[in-house]
């Protein structure tokens, strides 16, 4: 192993453990919180909780197969979008319920549209603060990313006092996932989860982190991770992994999760009709 590798391993590590102290202590503080933004704070989360208790929730991911889809259907149902959704929102006559981002790096480069939407409620882990910025739409969570390692084999955890903290799956999905269970949703249906990455030739890597070059082919328009974008290498076994973990979740609770997608390669969750 060369010295590079290796001084490059030794700061991940320190930076993993940094990162995990810092949110040991937000975690153990944010029961109690300290100022009025974080009281405030705390009763706009906790007024989420079973707020739509025993109705459907779609959660629209953002793979190419929204396209051959009407989502205008879907404009009197609670809705769940995420990172680049703003851009299909041009065409829709609805705009989501709630909306997420979880991932820094699109959090940067989407930061002005995602702030300037209105009428949905953002849901935004609380390390993100300093890119989305606080407004009356805005509510913040205790994510926790580094929790576990991926590798261990009870990841991911699964949050079932989402007002408390939520975990990191490897995809803003899964926590889009803990949000529906903790608005009380029921059934939970996934559309847009794709799983079908390709990583083309032409991006620009810096260990995990790529950047675009040219149109995005993954997702539902060529902008979305377009030129000039920055995302994480999809890690898809990791994804279904958690997906997978998920649903045996939610059927433990008695809260189905159902794949209403199309062209979609989840595994195990079954598929099935978004039922009106």
């Amino acid at each position: 192993m060369n010295n590079v590798i290796k001084s490059s391993l030794a700061y991940r590590g320190v930076r993993y453990y940094l990162r995990k102290l810092k949110e040991s202590y937000i975690t153990s503080i944010w029961g109690k919180p300290r100022s009025e933004f974080m009281r405030q704070n705390k009763k706009k989360l906790a007024a989420l909780k079973n707020k739509h208790l025993n109705q459907p929730c779609i959660i629209i991911g953002g793979g190419p197969s929204i396209n051959k889809m009407d989502l205008n259907r879907f404009k009197d149902m609670v809705t769940i979008a995420c990172n680049g959704f703003y851009l299909k929102m041009e065409e829709l006559d609805f705009i989501p319920t709630y909306y997420t981002v979880e991932d820094h790096l699109p959090a940067t480069d989407n930061k002005l549209e995602i702030m300037s939407l209105k009428e949905t409620i953002k849901v935004i882990p609380y390390d993100l603060k300093h890119i989305i910025k606080p407004d009356n739409d805005t509510v913040y969570i205790n994510f926790l990313r580094s929790y576990m390692r991926p590798k261990n084999e009870h990841f991911p955890l699964f949050g079932d006092e989402f007002e408390k903290k939520s975990y990191w799956g490897g995809t803003v999905l899964y926590m889009n996932i803990q949000l529906a269970h903790y608005l009380g949703c029921n059934p939970i249906y996934l559309i847009g989860v794709d799983l079908s990455y390709k990583v083309p030739n032409t991006v620009k890597k810096a260990g995990a982190v790529l950047t675009s070059t040219e149109d995005d082919m993954n997702h539902f328009d060529p902008r979305y991770f377009g030129k000039g974008k920055k995302w994480h290498l999809p890690e898809t076994q990791r994804m279904q992994q958690s997906f997978t973990k998920a649903y045996h979740e939610l059927k433990k609770r008695n809260v189905k999760l159902v794949n209403a997608g199309v062209d979609s390669q989840l595994k195990v969750i079954p598929k099935g009709k978004v039922k009106f």
